[in-house]
């Protein structure tokens, strides 16, 4: 056989096994079809718990607990920016501020240090969206960069530089308590590429109203007088909150950002007083905020910031009334007029490097310098004309500080890493001149991938406000004097935290907190006069032991929250309280949480709920009842989450703060309810979304070597 008859017959048998393979080969094809349709099926037949997956809500990193801000939400929905932070577990406002295992926070937004006080960044924070939050950082020691001490939480917002975008959010409602309140809210963000820019705008227009009570028996010589009031404080006022800020970005890692904060707000305010003494009081008040925050990014790790604020409260008062004698005791009379004005010129600026270095180590160092100027004043007159000298005063005080710190970061391992720093101020004012170290350390250790430990050591310092230092008296009632105390000084704040997070859903912390030459306002009941004087004092010490536990839940998609349990041991020691010393100790219980409840399958319909309780505790002197407070909030949204229709309920039990002091001579009881139960609808319309900018590709195909 010849070459071309072999390769005809190859050829031949190659085609006759082709086709005697073609049943095969389709019966083969039958059976993956057969595959393809019976696992398609089972996957459509699949529950759903086999195919969702759980990503966590937070995680340990550097020294703090970073929470996924637009995940949490998704559980524990928020309408604001301040709200959303109250669904972190363990935070809570129930106290009017927000702090967390029994101690108070320190808010941050983007790192970015400033003049405002926490009250401003607050109003601030209720102004801007939730959907505008990435994450959270919760730092129980915050470290030296950030220019704030102790525990804080860093508030990042989402960065949207180099997309085309339009959005924002309107609310607008009614507040109904005692009495009514209209309040308006607006947010707009536009991202033109490089350039961003972001305006916010509050309004408030109506009433508020706030209710106390005061029973004594009064120390007056070598007897007792029996005393007992009924205050009832009606106020009405409007109030304009606005920010603009504007952000250019040149490039990764550089940017520059402007932005102006402004407030002015009136108030008029009618305080009546009835029963061992009846008293009447209107005050006026004006209240005149400017502030500018600049800051500036360079790609090689320095960011340079500087801000100013310019803050003016005149206040006009009158008070007239009287106090009936009672055992033996003479009866009191008071009419008097005051004026008075606080005005504070506030500079700050910041720099800090910041380095990456090889093997895992981080090294940042860093100055600040802040200069605040106090020029305030009060004058009171009697009856007839007369300036009261105990009443009357005027403060001309400049204050300087100067912040230099050093810090550094090392990832020493795959589990295990460090992050400290160490602070030098030197704090200079009429009242003081004093040079203190601030250390901080945050040392993480991942166990496992399902547990964590990190130890943090922070300290602190707490400046009085400026008020609080003048020499002056300030008469609330017939009875009751506020004196200020120009030798109060400032107090360190040390704080030790462990805390254990399991599975990334359960959290158990162990905290200390020392606090030398504490102070804060007491009671103290004269011997010589019927008169209670509020003053803020120096103690010895305030210590505070504790353990708290918090832990996320959920069931299917109707059910999400968390819920937080602590201990607290605290002890207050004052030798020199007027001339009552004390030394007193107590544990205390808090439990609170937020839960949402889904109400129906077909409409976005929610119920969230805010349960608050907290056990009998003590402050200096005082006694403070067991607290329970619950908020509500019932929410819908429509389908594409644009329009949305808010009932809220706050203190909706009307719970108030009852505090008693017996120490010594005492016996002095206060309640007070200046945060009335109030009940909000609101109307919320959001706009805009991303619109991704389109870019061009470079064809790079033939480039390089």
């Amino acid at each position: 056989m010849n070459l071309s008859e072999r390769m005809r017959a190859a050829v031949n048998r190659f085609l006759l096994a082709g086709v005697l393979a073609m049943p095969a080969i389709a019966a083969a094809q039958d059976s993956v079809r057969q595959d393809t349709l019976t696992l398609e099926t089972m996957m459509h037949k699949l529950p759903e718990v086999m195919v969702r997956g759980a990503r966590p809500v937070a995680r340990a990193e550097r020294g703090m607990l970073t929470y996924n801000m637009p995940l949490l939400l998704r559980q524990l929905p928020a309408d604001n920016a301040y709200e959303a932070l109250t669904r972190i577990p363990g935070v809570s406002d129930a106290t009017g501020s927000l702090s967390f295992a029994g101690s108070k926070l320190t808010l941050i937004v983007n790192g970015q240090a400033t003049t405002l006080t926490q009250e401003q960044l607050a109003e601030r924070l209720k102004a801007m969206p939730a959907a505008q939050l990435a994450k959270a950082e919760v730092m129980l020691s915050a470290p030296a960069r950030y220019h704030v001490r102790g525990m804080a939480i860093n508030i990042v917002t989402k960065d949207d530089a180099g997309t085309r975008r339009l959005s924002g959010q309107a609310i607008g409602g009614l507040q109904q308590g005692k009495y009514a309140k209209g309040f308006a809210h607006f947010y707009l963000s536009v991202q033109r590429g490089k350039f961003g820019l972001d305006a916010q705008y509050q309004l408030a227009d109506g009433y508020a109203y706030g209710e106390s009570s005061r029973i004594a028996r009064h120390p007056l010589g070598n007897r007792r007088v029996d005393y007992r009031d009924d205050t009832w404080q009606k106020s009405f006022g409007i109030a304009h909150n606005c920010r603009l800020g504007m952000n250019y970005a040149f490039g990764r890692n550089h940017r520059l950002g402007i932005a102006y904060t402004g407030e002015w707000s009136k108030s008029s305010t009618d305080t009546r007083t009835a029963g061992s003494s009846t008293s009447g009081m209107h005050s006026d008040s004006r209240v005149y905020l400017h502030n500018v925050d600049v800051n500036y990014r360079l790609p090689f790790g320095l960011a340079l910031s500087g801000s100013y604020t310019s803050y003016r409260t005149p206040q006009q008062q009158a008070l007239a009334g009287t106090m009936k004698a009672g055992g033996g005791a003479a009866g009191t009379e008071r009419n008097l007029t005051s004026g008075s004005e606080q005005t504070i010129g506030k500079w700050m600026f910041a720099a800090d490097q910041a380095h990456t270095l090889a093997r895992g180590w981080g090294l940042s160092y860093g100055v600040s310098g802040q200069f605040a100027a106090n020029r305030s004043h009060q004058v009171t007159r009697d009856k007839a004309g007369d300036i009261l000298p105990g009443a009357t005063s005027g403060a001309d005080i400049s204050e300087r500080i100067w912040n230099i710190y050093a810090g550094f970061s090392k990832q020493i391992s795959r589990a295990f890493s460090l992050d400290a720093s160490v602070a030098a101020e030197h704090c200079h004012s009429p009242a003081w001149d004093k040079w203190r170290a601030y250390p901080s350390l945050n040392a993480l250790w991942k166990v496992s991938d399902s547990h964590i430990l990190n130890l943090s050591l922070s300290s602190n310092s707490h400046f009085p406000s400026y008020w609080s230092t003048m020499s002056n008296v300030f008469y609330s009632s017939t009875y009751t004097e506020i004196h200020g105390n120009p030798g109060l000084k400032p107090f360190p704040i040390y704080n030790a935290s462990l805390v254990w997070q399991a599975r990334r859903r359960y959290t158990l912390t162990a905290f200390a907190t020392l606090m030398p030459d504490y102070a804060v306002q007491l009671p103290y009941q004269a011997a010589d006069r019927m008169a209670v004087i509020m003053k803020e004092t120096n103690f010895d010490y305030s210590r505070s032991f504790g353990l708290q536990a918090s832990a996320q839940f959920g069931a299917g998609k109707w059910l999400g929250g968390n819920a937080f349990a602590a201990g607290t041991y605290k002890r207050d020691k004052s030798s020199h309280f007027f001339d009552l010393p004390f030394d007193r100790s107590k544990l205390s219980v808090a439990l609170g949480g937020t839960a949402a409840v889904k109400l129906c399958r077909t409409q976005d319909l929610r119920l969230i709920l805010s349960p608050f309780f907290q056990s009998k505790s003590i402050q200096g002197v005082y006694d403070i009842s067991p607290i329970f407070r619950m908020d509500a909030k019932l929410q819908w949204s429509s389908g594409d989450g644009k329009w949305g229709v808010r009932l809220n309920g706050t203190n909706i039990f009307n719970c108030r703060y009852d505090t008693h002091s017996v120490q010594g001579n005492q016996d002095y009881r206060m309640k007070l309810n200046y945060n009335w139960a109030t009940f909000t609808l609101a109307v919320v319309y959001k706009f805009g979304g991303y619109v991704e900018k389109k870019v061009k590709a470079v064809d790079t195909s033939r480039m390089g070597h």
